[in-house]
């Protein structure tokens, strides 16, 4: 599984996510960037491209603003994958009051869950089902008007 951490500019939310992470977690891949051109340039990081948000299977990012920033640059592509971790940009690269808040969001969230159903080849059967159903197949299954329930 790919997972991507972002911030603003790539230098102590999200490479410190996936520091901690790759390091706790050797099985996924770990991978990290920032949102800011200016900012990834002007401190010599990764910036995001679409094709890192390709590769991902689920993109955390830090704050709402980055959520608006992916989807200004990709419009509705990539939003099924982010998780806001809202996480303020207040904390340096590798520090413990960092490591903590990405830890208690983790336990929050329960990522080892997530990436278990994504992992899933069942969950992800049933989602390929789910969006190859034809309209007939949803016409015949939805009667309109019918509101009894059958016994």
């Amino acid at each position: 599984m790919n997972i991507l951490f972002l911030c603003t500019s790539n230098l102590n939310r999200s490479k410190t996510a996936e520091e901690h992470f790759a390091e706790k977690d050797p099985l996924r891949v770990y991978r990290s960037a920032g949102l800011s051109e200016k900012e990834c340039k002007r401190n010599n990081t990764t910036l995001c491209s679409e094709e890192l948000l390709e590769w991902a299977d689920v993109v955390f990012v830090m704050e709402d603003e980055h959520v608006r920033r992916i989807e200004q640059y990709t419009a509705q592509r990539f939003l099924d994958k982010i998780i806001n971790l809202n996480i303020p940009d207040i904390y340096q690269r590798g520090e413990p009051a960092l490591i903590e808040q990405l830890e208690k969001r983790r336990d929050a969230m329960q990522f080892e869950e997530l990436f278990a159903r994504i992992e899933s080849p069942s969950s992800a059967r049933a989602a390929i089902r789910l969006f190859e159903a034809s309209a007939n197949e949803l016409a015949e299954t939805y009667q309109s008007g019918n509101t009894e329930e059958k016994l």
